[in-house]
């Protein structure tokens, strides 16, 4: 069997805020909670040959409405080693799919584990799936 061409180097959060909403009252239906508006980057390292990161941010309640629980924006990137003998194309491709899941993974870990120690209880953030950003050619 082959060795799966992306290697995880490192992952971190370089934005991680919650905030409770004080006159959230989960007994009053104002509506459904809007979804979370998520938006995601992959670059390719600078100076790096087989580099890639990909930065992913997750945005809910910024307009801090009392129908949802809480306002969150947390930003999370993981970088990857990429087989050489992918093309620019392939490479993107892989770390697009496969940081997706890494990335958002940790959100949603994260975004689990802060909210459970305030004061709404735990929020379980959904599935995001992953859309090209350009029309597929057939």
């Amino acid at each position: 069997m082959d060795k799966f061409p992306l290697e995880l180097i490192q992952v971190y959060f370089t934005r991680s805020i919650v905030i409770a909403i004080p006159e959230h009252n989960p007994n009053v239906k104002e509506g459904p909670i809007a979804p979370p508006q998520n938006s995601i980057e992959v670059t390719k390292v600078d100076g790096e040959v087989d580099n890639y990161a990909i930065s992913m941010r997750t945005i809910m309640n910024s307009e801090k409405n009392p129908s949802s629980p809480y306002m969150i924006d947390m930003e999370c990137v993981a970088f990857f080693k990429v087989d050489p003998k992918l093309t620019q194309e392939e490479a993107t491709r892989g770390v697009s799919i496969t940081g997706h899941n890494v990335v958002y993974g940790a959100i949603r870990e994260a975004v689990a584990w802060i909210t459970g120690r305030q004061p709404h209880g735990t929020l379980a953030l959904g599935l995001s799936i992953l859309k090209p950003t350009k029309p597929t050619k057939e």
